[in-house]
C-alpha cells in the first residue's frame, strides 16, 4: 500500500531560513501602530521605550499596573486570536494577562505568566460579536523595586491561529512579507523546523 504524501511550506526573511522563518504565513494585523506603538495607547505615558525586539519597538514599565494596550473593537461575527511579545524581570514580578471584554474583566482567557521570565509570545483566541470592544494588557502585580515588564508587537487578527506579527493593511508594505518560500513532500504528516 502506498504511503500518503504530505506538502509542507515555510517562510522566511532569508534564503537560508535564519531570519522569520515560520510555518505559518502572517494575517494582517487589525491593530494599527503596533510595531512601534504609533497613535493612541491607553497608559503610554507611563511607558518607556526599550530597544526592538524582532524589530518592534519595545515599552518597559517598572511600576504596578497601568498596563499599555490599544482598543481592539472587532470588525464581525467570527473567532479572533490576540499575540504579543512580553519579557519579566524581578522574582516577584506577578505578570498577568487581563483580559476586559465590553469594559468587563473576563476572567478566562486571563492569564499568569510568572516571575523573571525571557521573551516569549503569549496568544490566545476568543469567539466575539460585530462591535464587541476588547482591551487586552500586560500588568506588574508585584512591588519589589526590581520587577521591569517589557511588552513589543501587539497583533489582533482573524481565526483561532496567532500568526507572525504584521503590520495592519493601512501599514504593511511589500517589504514586511516574507520574502522566501521553502516547500517539500514526504510521508510525515508532521513539518520539519528546517525546510531552507
Amino acid at each position: 500500500m502506498a504511503e500518503k504524501n504530505y506538502l509542507h511550506t515555510a517562510y522566511a526573511n532569508s534564503a537560508d531560513g535564519t531570519d522569520g522563518f515560520t510555518t505559518v504565513y502572517p494575517n494582517l494585523n487589525l491593530l494599527d501602530g503596533t510595531k512601534d506603538f504609533s497613535g493612541n495607547w491607553t497608559n503610554a505615558s507611563s511607558w518607556v521605550t526599550d530597544g526592538t525586539y524582532k524589530g518592534l519597538t519595545v515599552k518597559k514599565r517598572t511600576n504596578q499596573w497601568g498596563g499599555i494596550y490599544k482598543t481592539f473593537t472587532a470588525p464581525k461575527d467570527g473567532v479572533y486570536t490576540f499575540s504579543a511579545y512580553v519579557k519579566s524581570s524581578g522574582d516577584t514580578a506577578g505578570i498577568y494577562r487581563l483580559i476586559f471584554k465590553n469594559g468587563v474583566n473576563v476572567l478566562l482567557p486571563n492569564k499568569f505568566l510568572g516571575n523573571n521570565f525571557d521573551w516569549l509570545r503569549d496568544s490566545f483566541s476568543i469567539t466575539l460579536g460585530a462591535g464587541d470592544v476588547m482591551d487586552t494588557r500586560y500588568e506588574i502585580s508585584g512591588s519589589a523595586p526590581d520587577t521591569i515588564l517589557w511588552t513589543a508587537g501587539h497583533k489582533w487578527e482573524e481565526g483561532s491561529t496567532a500568526t507572525p506579527h504584521m503590520q495592519s493593511a493601512s501599514e504593511v508594505t511589500t517589504a514586511d512579507w516574507p520574502k522566501y518560500v521553502g516547500t517539500y513532500v514526504d510521508t510525515n504528516q508532521t513539518s520539519s523546523t528546517i525546510l531552507f
